[in-house]
């Protein structure tokens, strides 16, 4: 098989589990009342819509795509940010998270505004703040349930492993190789295997709470 055609298979096959994850969760909005729990639906919703569009467009115009990856790490950060701020009991750490959402959403803005042509390239700084701020939230959380109940634990733990995977990716991978040359499809696939295991971890995530059930507290 063609190496492109491969790793573009394997994504979608992630892709279907994110579906299949995103369908899982919409089907039980009406039993789990939580607002935590709708906001990881309307999570997966919106990132498979992103994704859709991003390899759609993979497909059709390989290395033409990059902007869409603004879409996805800023709907993601906005999506988790308000999961975060309600895992969080401590009112300093709500405060944080609202703070550092502020802050890095108005540098980011100010950067496309300033640097036009930055929208279709990678915005680095985009990439490490989101993912880095995600990633720190992740720990805290880990560490505050600690002995306690494990509310969204397999999805946390998914979380770190993925975005720690995924923004190495971004920061440290030439552009071009890992798009456009051969050398990228291994790169890439390595990728989109930490995003199976991911939604394989929302899944098990999902298995959890439709037995055990979740709330807001």
């Amino acid at each position: 098989m063609d190496p492109f055609l491969f790793g573009f298979s394997l994504s979608v096959f992630s892709l279907l589990l994110l579906l299949i994850n995103a369908v899982l969760f919409f089907s039980k909005r009406n039993k789990f009342k939580s607002n935590l729990y709708k906001y990881v639906t309307i999570y997966l919703l919106v990132l498979f819509v992103v994704e859709l569009f991003c390899n759609g467009i993979g497909f059709l115009y390989p290395g033409q795509n990059f902007y869409l990856s603004h879409f996805y790490f800023n709907a993601q950060f906005i999506l988790l940010n308000i999961v975060f701020y309600r895992l969080f009991n401590n009112n300093k750490l709500k405060k944080i998270v609202i703070f550092n959402y502020v802050v890095v959403t108005f540098i980011i803005i100010g950067m496309y505004i300033y640097n036009n042509e930055l929208f279709w390239q990678f915005n680095l700084f985009e990439i490490a703040s989101t993912s880095a701020l995600l990633i720190v939230y992740s720990l805290i959380h880990m560490f505050n349930t600690l002995g306690k109940s494990k509310k969204l634990f397999y999805l946390t733990i998914g979380l770190i492993l993925y975005v720690l995977c995924s923004s190495l990716i971004f920061l440290f991978g030439n552009y071009e190789l890992v798009f456009i040359e051969d050398p990228y499809i291994d790169i890439w696939i390595f990728n989109t295997l930490f995003y199976i295991i991911y939604q394989a971890l929302i899944f098990t995530e999902w298995r959890y709470i439709n037995k055990h059930g979740i709330s807001d507290e």
